[in-house]
C-alpha cells in the first residue's frame, strides 16, 4: 500500500461510515430512506461521501478517538531509540516528535523496515478506521438520543442501542491493533539496534 493510497482511504473511510450511520438512523427511525446502495463500490461514488469525509477530516475527532493508543506506539519507539542512541539527558530529542525524522529516515534507507513499514500501514488503516468508527458512532449516539427526546422518536432508541454498542465494540479492537502497532515498531527497532545504531547515536550527539 502507498502513503498515497493509504491518504485516500483514511479520507474517503469515515465519509462511508457517516453515510451508512445516516442510512441506518433513517431506517430506526422511518423517517428518511437513502436511495443509494451501501455497497463499498457504490456508496464511494456518491458526493456526500466527499462532503462527510472532508467534515469529518477538518475536525479533530480521530485524534481524540485514538490519541491514547497513538502517544502509546509513539512512545515505545521513543524510548527504544533513546536507549540505543543516548542516555536520555537530552529533553530536546526526547520526544517523539524531535526523534521522528530519524525513525523515517532510516525505514526509508532500508528494504527490511520498509517491508515492515507496509505491514505498519495497513494495520495502521485499521487502527484509524475503527478509532473513526468510535468517535462517529459515540456522535450517532448522542444524535439518537437527541432525536429521540426532540421528536418523541422510538426508533431513535434503536439507534442509541446499535450506535453504543459500535462503539463499545470499536475499543478492544483498537487494544488488539495497537499491540499489533507496537509488534511490528519493536521488530523495526530490532533492525536499526542491529544494522543502525552508529547513525542513532549520531543523531543524538548532534
Amino acid at each position: 500500500m502507498s502513503i498515497d493510497t493509504l491518504k485516500k482511504l483514511r479520507f474517503f473511510v469515515p465519509g462511508i461510515i457517516i453515510f451508512v450511520c445516516w442510512a441506518m438512523l433513517g431506517r430506526f427511525t422511518g423517517d428518511w430512506e437513502v436511495k443509494t446502495s451501501l455497497a463499498p463500490e457504490e456508496v464511494g461514488k456518491t458526493i456526500a461521501i466527499v462532503v462527510f469525509g472532508l467534515l469529518y477530516y477538518v475536525l479533530p475527532l480521530r485524534n481524540w478517538a485514538n490519541r491514547r493508543n497513538y502517544n502509546a506506539v509513539h512512545s515505545n519507539i521513543t524510548h527504544a531509540l533513546i536507549e540505543i542512541g543516548s542516555d536520555g539527558e537530552d529533553p530536546d530529542k526526547s520526544s517523539w516528535q524531535k526523534i521522528k525524522p530519524l525513525f523515517y529516515k532510516l525505514v526509508n534507507a532500508d528494504s527490511s523496515l520498509t517491508i515492515q513499514s507496509k505491514r505498519a500501514m495497513f494495520n495502521g488503516l485499521l487502527w484509524t478506521s475503527i478509532a473513526d468508527a468510535r468517535a462517529i458512532s459515540i456522535i450517532f449516539t448522542i444524535i439518537s438520543i437527541i432525536y429521540h427526546f426532540v421528536f418523541e422518536s422510538q426508533g431513535a432508541l434503536m439507534g442509541v442501542l446499535v450506535f453504543s454498542a459500535i462503539s463499545a465494540v470499536t475499543w478492544p479492537i483498537s487494544w488488539v491493533l495497537t499491540d499489533m502497532h507496537k509488534r511490528i515498531g519493536e521488530e523495526q527497532i530490532e533492525i536499526i539496534r542491529s544494522f543502525y545504531s552508529s547513525e542513532v547515536k549520531e543523531f543524538f550527539k548532534k
